[in-house]
């Protein structure tokens, strides 16, 4: 049920008023008139008239989302003005949605990790208001606003939502400080901290703008969410210590080279390795597993080599790859393609496999929807995101987790695999006696330190049961002796101590992000608004719940 909006005074700050429900507003009065900083979603006039308040002729933001955006409907004579970075997205404008809807770039560089203005390789990360607000002017950093006789200072805040600003009332002592942090040194939440593909950013942001607000010296901070925080040096200091394992995760073997990872002596050619007879792995950073039958016929884990050039450079690689393979390897069929998650590097070249061999492809139900409606689901790096020739992909045929399927003399077990995203399958095989895992990207790995960071939320990946040590312990259980990971690693792991090193990071790394969430609900603090309705959606037609 909505929380009850409420009405109460700021302690200490005459004529200054809490408006309090899921999120929160401030009402500054003077005389018959009133100015209100950022507005919860749900207000509506006659609370605060009943209150005896006057109703706010100007709205000020400190952040334009959706949940601190109701004066479209409570007050819509009202003068608005928000960040000038936040205003197409206040006013819902034509070049907004046009700037959303993005393609990678045909120079194919990766230098941003998927930033992009409004969100993260092709899924928009921001929150409009329902309905334009009615903006007459911009808050820019810093400059100050007037409002008869009160005075803000105006400063970034990128942590509490790249757009986002401060307002700092000097007279008073006090800093309307948006989603910063909540009372006691929590996180807000953790999906508005997302800038880009796995790297923390928004972490290091948040850090400088901890050290930036506490050099204030505020007596109070006002928060866009929860309680009035009336210890803000205090909680800020809590709050940095929670959030430093963010930047530098805890890891484990820390020192050792590649040679401890037990590698057999391995033949390479071209862009592959031979990582065990008749097992080559792509080289160059790309998703290419192929298994070759004695007889030559061979069985493909994501067709996906990670060449950027033209697509038509990029097929042309692609070919000679496999011309190489059936040189050096033997290969003279490819019968299977398995496809492990959505992701367009993952799929590149399918309906290339099917036009040169009439390969057969595989996915598990949620990777197959995601494949044939991508626009459907609000994910990042989906197939329509890629520039390819192709919107869409369809597979030849659905797989089911845990239902094992042959392959000539081979059973392969499909499992779900989260942790990189939720929609994510591995597979398990025996290959000449040895276990083998194909892991797809929920596993990087070569060698080297072993460390496990915050997961990629619009991924739609969430601690605890959303995540990575969910597979983990699916890997460790059918104790796996060769690992292949995604994007050309892998390693040997005959002992599965590899495995219960990623397990004992992993949980470090759990414990340390509980300890960030106010009620250590990871899970609601790592959701993005609506995602709980896409979770059903997507899932409704599978064994996945």
């Amino acid at each position: 049920m909505p929380v009850q909006l409420m009405v109460t005074p700021v302690p200490d700050v005459p004529a200054l008023w809490r408006l309090s429900g899921e999120t929160n507003g401030y009402l500054i009065v003077r005389g018959a008139e009133s100015l209100l900083i950022d507005c919860p979603a749900g207000i509506w006039a006659p609370l605060l008239e009943a209150a005896g308040l006057p109703l706010p002729r100007t709205i000020l933001h400190t952040q334009v989302q959706d949940e601190h955006c109701g004066e479209w409907a409570a007050f819509p004579t009202a003068q608005v003005l928000v960040a000038k970075a936040s205003l197409t997205v206040a006013q819902r404008t034509q070049k907004y949605f046009e700037e959303c809807a993005t393609v990678w770039p045909p120079s194919r560089a990766w230098e941003t990790l998927g930033e992009e203005k409004f969100g993260i390789g092709g899924c928009t990360t921001e929150r409009p208001p329902a309905q334009p607000l009615q903006v007459i002017g911009t808050l820019q950093s810093g400059h100050k606003f007037q409002w008869q006789d009160v005075t803000f200072e105006i400063f970034a805040l990128p942590a509490s939502g790249k757009r986002s600003i401060g307002l700092a009332w000097r007279d008073k002592h006090v800093i309307f400080s948006g989603d910063l942090l909540l009372a006691g040194g929590y996180l807000v939440n953790a999906y508005d901290l997302e800038r880009n593909y796995g790297m923390p950013l928004g972490y290091v942001q948040l850090q400088r703008n901890l050290r930036q607000v506490a050099a204030m010296n505020p007596r109070l901070l006002l928060p866009t969410t929860g309680p009035i925080i009336t210890e803000p040096i205090a909680d800020i200091d809590r709050l940095k210590k929670r959030i430093a394992w963010a930047t530098r995760p805890p890891a484990l073997r820390r020192h050792e080279p590649a040679a401890l990872i037990n590698y057999l002596p391995a033949r390479v050619f071209g862009r592959f390795r031979e990582v065990l007879p008749g097992l080559y792995q792509n080289t160059n950073y790309g998703n290419v597993i192929v298994f070759v039958t004695a007889n030559g016929a061979g069985l493909l884990i994501d067709p996906g080599p990670c060449i950027w050039p033209t697509w038509e450079e990029g097929a042309a690689g692609m070919q000679e790859d496999l011309d190489l393979l059936e040189r050096e390897a033997g290969l003279t069929r490819i019968e299977r393609a398995l496809i492990t998650h959505f992701h367009g590097d993952h799929v590149q070249f399918c309906d290339l496999l099917r036009q040169r061999y009439g390969t057969e492809i595989l996915a598990t139900p949620d990777v197959a929807t995601l494949l044939a409606h991508p626009e459907t689901y609000h994910y990042p790096c989906c197939v329509d995101w890629y520039g390819y020739p192709y919107k869409c992909l369809t597979v030849d045929r659905v797989i089911v987790y845990e239902q094992p399927l042959t392959w000539q003399d081979t059973t392969i077990t499909p499992v779900h695999a989260p942790g990189h995203c939720y929609a994510h399958a591995a597979f398990l095989l025996d290959w000449h006696h040895r276990r083998t895992a194909c892991t797809g990207d929920v596993l990087q790995y070569g060698a080297g330190p072993i460390s496990v960071g915050m997961p990629i939320l619009y991924n739609d990946t969430a601690w605890p049961d959303r995540g990575l040590l969910v597979t983990l312990a699916r890997l460790a259980a059918y104790q796996p002796e060769v690992v292949l990971c995604g994007h050309s690693q892998s390693f040997l792991d005959p002992d599965g101590a590899i495995l219960a090193d990623w397990q004992l990071a992993a949980g470090t790394s759990l414990a340390l992000a509980h300890a960030m969430a106010p009620d250590g609900d990871l899970l609601r603090m790592m959701t993005p608004p609506g995602f709980d309705i896409m979770r059903q959606q997507l899932m409704a037609d599978t064994r996945l719940r």
